[in-house]
């Protein structure tokens, strides 16, 4: 169906250049464009032209565009819904399954038996990978404010929170390592007393985030925005701040001698003590 409409949009676009091109240089036109000077006397009565037609054919045309239009944005409208009701139900289903497990399986106690950790960590896994931006980032704070990645119950090595939405989450005193955050948005957030190690934050945005005794070693910041933050108390040994954006913040010099690469990184305004 999509190669048909193609096809028909290509043919579209074609006959209306072939018209336009015609109706700059109308001498070589066709005579049923209607471009071309008429000779009545060499040509006898005048025949119906291009714009003759399409005077027949406006009105039928105009409905025809208009309900096509109504119906596409319909579609598109119920495509959308469903889209967001299986999120819904996936987001649903992903917290009865993590509740059911914490409270009749004790999920909590660090003693637990080892299938209950493989089960939560497994449902996890899946459901981020199934999930928007911004339910990834509900999916996230429900973790700490559960306190499952606190006690290293659910281990999120190697998990998808890729684009996440996460604007003003909170990650206090968390310990998160090996997790995929590119471009995510983290602005406004209070990640104190954190440890992110070995995390990929390409591309993601921490503009105006708290980070006190923060801990970002050996991971990837490549093009993040560290903007308007003080950062005298994040560790960066061995962090990856290519072309990291670190504008209006305030760093400690010795903090950068410890970042493994730095090419290209942006200090405008950046106080260095």
């Amino acid at each position: 169906m999509k190669y048909i409409k193609s096809i028909i949009i290509l043919f579209i676009i074609a006959f209306s250049l072939y018209i336009g091109y015609n109706a700059i240089f109308p001498y070589n036109s066709p005579e049923w464009m209607g471009f071309a000077p008429y000779d009545a006397v060499k040509s006898g009565a005048e025949p119906k032209k291009l714009w003759d037609w399409l005077d027949l054919l406006i009105v039928p045309l105009s409905i025809a565009t208009i309900g096509w239009i109504y119906k596409e944005y319909e579609k598109s409208k119920d495509e959308k819904k469903d889209f967001e009701n299986k999120q819904n139900e996936t987001l649903d289903s992903y917290f009865r399954v993590i509740s059911d497990l914490i409270i009749k399986s004790n999920l909590l106690d660090i003693h637990l038996n080892k299938e209950s950790k493989i089960i939560a960590r497994t449902r996890t896994i899946v459901a981020i990978e199934n999930l928007n931006d911004e339910r990834k980032g509900q999916v996230l704070q429900f973790l700490y404010e559960s306190k499952l990645i606190d006690k290293d119950i659910i281990e999120l090595i190697g998990a998808n929170f890729r684009t996440s939405e996460v604007s003003g989450i909170v990650l206090k005193d968390t310990i998160i390592k090996g997790v995929y955050f590119c471009n995510s948005k983290f602005i406004r957030s209070y990640l104190d007393r954190s440890v992110f190690t070995a995390c990929d934050f390409t591309n993601t945005d921490f503009t105006d985030s708290s980070m006190q005794n923060t801990d970002l070693s050996y991971t990837k910041l490549i093009r993040c925005k560290l903007v308007n933050i003080d950062l005298t108390t994040v560790d960066f040994e061995g962090a990856d701040l290519t072309d990291a954006d670190l504008t209006n913040s305030v760093i400690l010099k010795s903090q950068l001698e410890k970042i493994f690469k730095k090419n290209n990184i942006k200090l405008n305004k950046t106080k260095i003590l």
